[in-house]
């Protein structure tokens, strides 16, 4: 029986590869008192952790920084970034203390080494993705992650199985590129990239939604995506969402794109205002508070957005209206 396939791509400060568990145990729980039906019956879930990718550059860099001494404290960063994006406010609290902390016993002239871990992990791996402009290298080994998920989802979740795509922040361009890349090798994207780079290729079969074909909602959430849209002119162009296959393969399934940001977050930014194409692609620029009350007023809820219940049950609701739908046409 088809399932729906559900992948979470990660942003950036990510080095723990269960970065999602609470909100995948949110979405269970939502979906399964909405929809009456067992999450784990209807829904196959995974992360797409990329991760590593840039992993081990970026402690060879911080450790060439801050000498050896650094090499601990830049760990427990790693650990309490990790803590933070499956939603603990102790470990972000952490990490804000951390950050008034000047000098490291050691490396005198190494200054607020937080702030500085934060430089690296933020704009090292955005510099380092967006690369692949001139050297793809980098781009496809992070476009690969997402295809080894995407391939796991269509065997475990059946070949035309539906996809729903939660992206969050630097995640939410990857997952876009991604697509987009598998849109344009489909030729919905006349005037796009170059396309699907065979080492991404051949982690894919020739399946619906291996292709792509499949992907009915996607939800951005801390998205950067109308910084990095200064790259095109009049802004680019969006992927199709959802994909015009997928009424075909699942008639009356749905799907749409919800961009979800919160207005104290400064990193995201509604997008359908970018030009007609956006406004046409993206259903609702969704203005959601999200984090803790006493840290909801601060640019500090970043990290919140796929922990909080006001951003997963709307998306719990779409897939269990859409499991609904699904049992109906295949039945």
């Amino acid at each position: 029986m088809t399932r729906l396939a559900v992948m979470w791509v990660h942003g950036v400060e990510i080095a723990d590869d269960r970065f999602a568990d609470t909100s995948m145990n949110l979405l269970r729980e939502e979906f399964t008192r909405i929809a009456g039906v067992d999450a784990d019956e209807a829904l196959v879930l995974r992360t797409a952790f990329w991760a590593p990718v840039y992993e081990r550059r970026q402690d060879k860099l911080l450790r060439r920084m801050g000498g050896q001494r650094a090499e601990g404290v830049f760990d427990l960063l790693d650990a309490l970034g990790g803590a933070t994006d499956r939603g603990s406010v102790a470990a972000l609290l952490g990490l804000v203390a951390s950050g008034l902390v000047r000098n490291l016993p050691g490396s005198p002239e190494f200054h607020f080494p937080t702030l500085r871990w934060l430089v690296v992990h933020y704009l090292g791996d955005a510099i380092s993705y967006q690369a692949g402009a001139v050297d793809r290298t980098l781009y496809d080994r992070v476009h690969q992650v997402l295809a080894r998920s995407l391939h796991d989802l269509a065997t475990e979740a059946g070949p035309d199985a539906p996809v729903c795509v939660l992206a969050h922040s630097l995640g939410s361009v990857v997952a876009g590129n991604f697509f987009y890349d598998l849109q344009v090798a489909a030729g919905l994207h006349p005037d796009g990239s170059a396309g699907v780079a065979p080492e991404v290729a051949a982690e894919l079969g020739d399946t619906p939604a291996e292709r792509g074909e499949t992907l009915g909602w996607l939800y951005t959430l801390g998205s950067p995506l109308a910084l990095f849209a200064q790259r095109h002119p009049d802004f680019g162009t969006p992927i199709a969402v959802p994909h015009p296959e997928l009424e075909r393969l699942h008639p009356h399934v749905g799907g749409e794109w919800v961009n979800v940001w919160d207005p104290d977050d400064v990193i995201a930014a509604p997008i359908r205002p970018l030009n007609d194409a956006y406004a046409r692609a993206v259903a609702e620029d969704r203005s959601v508070a999200v984090g803790p009350w006493w840290l909801g007023w601060t640019p500090l809820v970043h990290p919140f957005y796929w922990n909080d219940v006001r951003v997963v049950r709307p998306i719990a609701t779409q897939l269990a209206m859409a499991w609904h739908r699904l049992r109906v046409t295949a039945g």
